[in-house]
């Protein structure tokens, strides 16, 4: 048979031959739809079949591994999996549906796995591919290191560049031109999978594509501004995912383009109608002079036009529960339901309550917790999607405005500012998290009126604050 079974695209002939000459090391930043896995797998497959021995392509998680490359049927393979049109059964000698791992005849064995687990250390490989570099866990390469150095193997990793805080820009940048190592950093110039025009923005890339049909995928070449405008991905994520951008927010602050566009349809003016749900979506401080503040953002959604009204905003510091559902008592709003983050769950010292417990059984509220991050980054982007269907009562809302506005990546940790000291936001982080939970449980499905009539609160009589409390 010929291999590789798909031949290299012409922009990935450089990195092929790289492969092909024998770079131990290889380290390409491709933008989305650019093929990349397709392509490793493929050379993975041709150096298993050339040399027997063990060999193993890795992403950040098992469960990644089999969504992109076990079970995935690409609409260009007539509805076979991709791992049966690179390894057709004239090469192979049992595939393990459950393991993930594809014995060859002769002798290979291509394990597909997560690097989660770390179930890779202390088993010595041939060859490795490391998918999606930036988003495996930065202890992974301290493992990898003895096991390519005892066995002399060859390791690939590949990737979109997500800012310049992750292993992806780090290994590029430390090894351009380092003798054994090959490293590209292509952008949508570069690879010609599509082309993104967009007069508002200035953007007008590949515009020699428009109308024309995709040698690659056998499909007219699309513009990237329509998945913008269509809410599929947000403006900054798409300039990361298809320009394959070095850098992670390129205006700076994570919902600078959103609110730009909030501002130019006239999302800033929205009232209360007096007779909707209200939900309330909260951040949660302490009850000590010095503690964060706790945040409170109260906002009406329709579950039929998926709008969200943000009708009023309140943050405080220092005071002790009490307080806060005070605040909700006063508002005097018909609630629909009450989201707190699920930090809430941690059990007080001296009654073992989670918050939702002591809000039930002290003030009579029932509150409901938001599920705990798996990243914050991806629930940003969840944000970014749904700040389109959002509106925002400025005269009410200003500091939370304010907040989303100035909400940005500290530059030394790469993560989300959390610092209420901060001479950028000041603080931002809290209403800008409690506004995540807005999106992250609409996207969830969990925001329901719960709460079929109106509840009173109560305060108990011991509920009263130390004379250092702000009033």
């Amino acid at each position: 048979m010929k291999l590789p079974v798909l031949p290299p695209r012409a922009y990935q002939l450089p990195a092929a031959s790289a492969f092909q000459r024998g770079y131990q090391y290889i380290v390409k930043t491709w933008p989305r739809r650019s093929g990349k896995d397709v392509e490793d797998f493929s050379e993975m497959v041709s150096a298993a079949l050339a040399t027997s021995g063990n060999y193993y392509y890795m992403f950040p998680t098992r469960t990644w591994a089999q969504r992109a490359l076990w079970d995935n049927i690409p609409a260009w393979t007539g509805g076979r999996r991709l791992v049966d049109v690179i390894c057709p059964p004239s090469i192979v000698k049992k595939k393990n549906n459950s393991d993930y791992y594809i014995d060859l005849k002769n002798g290979s064995r291509i394990k597909i796995d997560g690097t989660d687990s770390l179930n890779f250390v202390g088993q010595g490989g041939a060859g490795y591919k490391m998918s999606e570099w930036q988003s495996h866990k930065e202890e992974v390469s301290s493992f990898l290191a003895p096991i390519l150095r005892e066995g002399n193997a060859w390791i690939g990793f590949n990737g979109t560049l997500r800012g310049k805080n992750n292993h992806l820009w780090k290994f590029y940048e430390d090894n351009v031109g380092r003798d054994g190592w090959f490293t590209q950093w292509l952008t949508l110039n570069d690879t010609k999978t599509d082309y993104w025009i967009s007069e508002a923005d200035g953007l007008c890339i590949n515009p020699e594509l428009v109308g024309k049909v995709s040698p690659y995928t056998g499909r007219p070449f699309t513009n990237v501004q329509d998945d913008v405008d269509s809410g599929l991905i947000s403006f900054s994520m798409a300039r990361q995912e298809f320009l394959n951008e070095a850098v992670s927010h390129v205006a700076g602050a994570y919902y600078t383009r959103e609110i730009e566009v909030m501002e130019g349809e006239g999302r800033l003016s929205t009232r209360y109608d007096g007779t909707s749900p209200v939900y309330t979506f909260w951040d949660l401080g302490g009850d000590k002079q010095d503690s964060d503040k706790t945040v409170i953002i109260f906002a009406t959604i329709n579950q039929f036009s998926n709008r969200v009204e943000i009708v009023d905003y309140y943050e405080n510091s220092g005071h002790l529960r009490g307080h806060y559902f005070d605040i909700l008592n006063s508002r005097g709003y018909n609630y629909g339901g009450h989201y707190i983050p699920h930090d809430g769950k941690r059990s007080d010292t001296f009654t073992g309550e989670g918050m939702a417990d002591t809000a039930l059984r002290q003030f009579g509220v029932e509150m409901r917790y938001v599920r705990k991050a798996d990243s914050v980054a991806n629930e940003i982007e969840v944000v970014r999607r749904d700040m389109s269907n959002w509106s925002i009562c400025l005269k009410k809302c200003g500091q939370l405005f304010e907040h989303l506005t100035k909400y940005h990546e500290n530059e030394s940790t790469g993560k989300p500012c959390h610092k209420n000291n901060c001479s950028i936001c000041k603080g931002a982080s809290h209403g800008a998290d409690a506004a995540r939970a807005i999106a992250v449980a609409r996207d969830l499905g969990i925001v329901e009126p719960y709460l079929q009539k109106q509840v009173q609160i109560s305060r108990k009589p011991q509920f009263v604050e130390e004379a250092w409390v702000v009033a």
